[in-house]
């Protein structure tokens, strides 16, 4: 049975290369027959390459299921030595002359006479190749209830997504009303009565303006999350470049003590994406990079490299944060990474940092955030096709990899 590249061998067949090697062949026949059907009962006589398997493959009845996908059954017969009586030598009528010439004359001898034929299996009867036209309509039948079924499931999620996400744009709007209730009286509050209450109140009120504060930044996040489901791609080519320098100013503009060194050890390339979003991804992990960090010369390397060298990585990262696994035929042209000299995260941390609202460490260490960012970063990535993943030393720093097909 073959499905695209994968072959599955049950019982005595000829050997998985001598297989593929035949179905290239026979599938080269099919067009000649106008049907999904090829058989013979003596495949060394039309495939010589089948002689050295012709114990276990003399007869071949091959089935193709799709001609869109590569889906075949194949059926081998083995070889069956059989012996044909004649009336007579066949060839004992022939006299050949001194100059070669051939005249055909009357047999003096009628003795029955043997011939073994060899390279022969037993012959597919018309009732075996009807039941295996019968077999590939129920296969059909099959995958096509299944892909009316899958199509429905579909549906029904498309539908559950953005009933999901415009419930979440509500609910972000209608939640953060209250909130800045809640914070705008807890101010009034301690400037009207700071009289009054002592340093208990006073403490307290502070606690609730501040939890209200992270409570308004939790729904901004949720929010913006919600919104990257229901936005189209403007998709355009983008100088990475000139974003990552906007991201670099940015930061040095919000904190103007950063010591970061920002290593680019060659220019990015232009790429077709939705400059804005990109442009929040880097912000999201070169400030993470800048954030997590506590060694006295802090640096933080933004770069790419070519797919030759992402399967190495590939093969040596033991974490993907993909439901599927990452596959051995890599089809982007290039990889971006984001790379630092951190804290590091530990091995048994890497399945939730790409969790939305999960943060490594209490709120009030590493400038705080809302555990959001990495989430947002990974859904922009998707939506324009390609995948993140992290590589980390616990202690000695990370480095983030995402591409974009």
């Amino acid at each position: 049975m073959c499905l695209e590249d994968e072959i599955t061998l049950v019982g005595t067949t000829p050997t998985l290369e001598q297989v593929r090697a035949l179905l290239q062949w026979a599938e080269m026949q099919l067009p000649r027959f106008n049907a999904p059907l090829f058989h013979t009962d003596s495949l060394p006589k039309l495939y010589a390459a089948a002689e050295p398997f012709k114990d276990s493959a003399s007869g071949v009845l091959l089935l193709q299921i799709s001609q869109v996908r590569r889906y075949t059954i194949i059926w081998f017969r083995q070889e069956v030595l059989q012996t044909v009586n004649w009336a007579g030598d066949p060839n004992a009528a022939l006299n050949v002359a001194e100059n070669g010439s051939i005249t055909l004359s009357p047999r003096k001898s009628f003795e029955r006479w043997q011939e073994v034929v060899r390279f022969t299996s037993l012959p597919w009867k018309t009732c075996e190749l009807e039941n295996a036209l019968d077999l590939r309509s129920a296969i059909v039948g099959v995958v096509l209830k299944k892909a009316d079924e899958l199509a429905k499931v579909n549906r029904e999620l498309e539908n559950s997504i953005r009933e999901l996400d415009s419930f979440a744009y509500a609910a972000s709007h209608d939640l953060k009303e209250p909130l800045r209730g809640i914070h705008n009286y807890s101010n009034l509050l301690l400037k009207g009565y700071s009289d009054i209450l002592d340093e208990s109140g006073k403490a307290r009120l502070r606690t609730l303006t501040r939890l209200t504060r992270r409570m308004e930044s939790l729904i901004d996040a949720l929010l913006k999350f919600s919104r990257l489901g229901q936005t189209e791609l403007y998709l355009q080519p983008t100088d990475l470049n000139s974003i990552l320098h906007q991201v670099i100013e940015e930061l040095r503009l919000s904190r103007p003590d950063l010591q970061t060194e920002f290593r680019i050890p060659r220019p990015l390339p232009t790429f077709h994406c939705d400059s804005i979003l990109i442009q929040e991804v880097l912000m999201n992990l070169v400030s993470n990079a800048v954030k997590y960090n506590d060694k006295p010369h802090q640096w933080v390397e933004i770069g790419f490299i070519e797919a030759d060298r992402t399967q190495k990585i590939i093969n040596k990262t033991l974490f993907s944060p993909s439901p599927h696994p990452l596959t051995s035929s890599f089809p982007h042209p290039l990889t971006f990474y984001v790379r630092d000299n951190g804290i590091g995260i530990r091995d048994r941390h890497l399945n939730s940092v790409f969790r939305l609202f999960k943060r490594l460490h209490e709120q009030h260490l590493y400038g705080g955030g809302t555990g959001a960012g990495l989430t947002i970063a990974k859904k922009i990535i998707e939506r324009h096709g390609g995948q993140i993943w992290i590589e980390s030393c616990y202690g000695e720093g990370s480095t983030f990899y995402f591409t974009l097909n």
